[in-house]
């Protein structure tokens, strides 16, 4: 009989500073964040939009990668590429150390060539049964589609454009303007 070893949030800090790598905590179960260098290069644009959008509007904290913890008894951490946690729902000890026991306002996931279309569709029903406001899900140089809590996904076009809506108000771009040109 085998014996599944399940780790607690409290674990995984540990176990990243140990390894020096990134991983997410799933139910217990530890799963490597591994990207490529266009997925980076993506994710950086988008970062970029939302944190020059933000050092405006200065209506919160927006991070890459950084984990959040979703669920308990079996814990569940997720680092979304890039969040946005309005003003006023952290405190300063909450984003120093550990994994804050909040769901972001705003989750950006980029698809990596490793996962499929469901796996992202799976994570974003996760984060929206956590709390989440609004999930954007990103298919590089095609398409995002964007999901909100009792709401029909909407898919947008490269010519399209992405409104921050009631969560990120002010915030909006053109489809084709998050991905790097060199991948426009």
């Amino acid at each position: 009989m085998a014996i599944k070893a399940l780790f607690r949030a409290e674990d995984l800090e540990g176990i990243q500073s140990l390894t020096g790598r990134k991983y997410e905590l799933v139910r217990g179960e530890l799963y490597e964040m591994v990207t490529t260098l266009r997925h980076g290069a993506v994710t950086g644009q988008i970062y970029r939009l939302v944190a020059n959008w933000n050092d405006g509007a200065k209506a919160g904290i927006v991070t890459t990668d950084g984990g959040f913890h979703l669920e308990r008894n079996p814990d569940t951490v997720r680092g979304p590429d890039v969040s946005f946690v309005r003003k006023g729902r952290l405190t300063k000890e909450q984003t120093r150390r550990g994994f804050p026991d909040i769901a972001p306002d705003v989750a950006f996931e980029v698809r990596s060539p490793n996962d499929t279309w469901a796996d992202l569709v799976r994570k974003a029903e996760e984060y929206l049964a956590a709390g989440v406001q609004m999930v954007v899900l990103i298919e590089a140089d095609e398409f995002v589609e964007v999901r909100r809590p009792g709401a029909e996904p909407k898919r947008l076009g490269l010519d399209d454009v992405l409104d921050g809506q009631d969560v990120m108000p002010g915030f909006s771009c053109r489809v084709r303007g998050l991905f790097p040109e060199e991948y426009a």
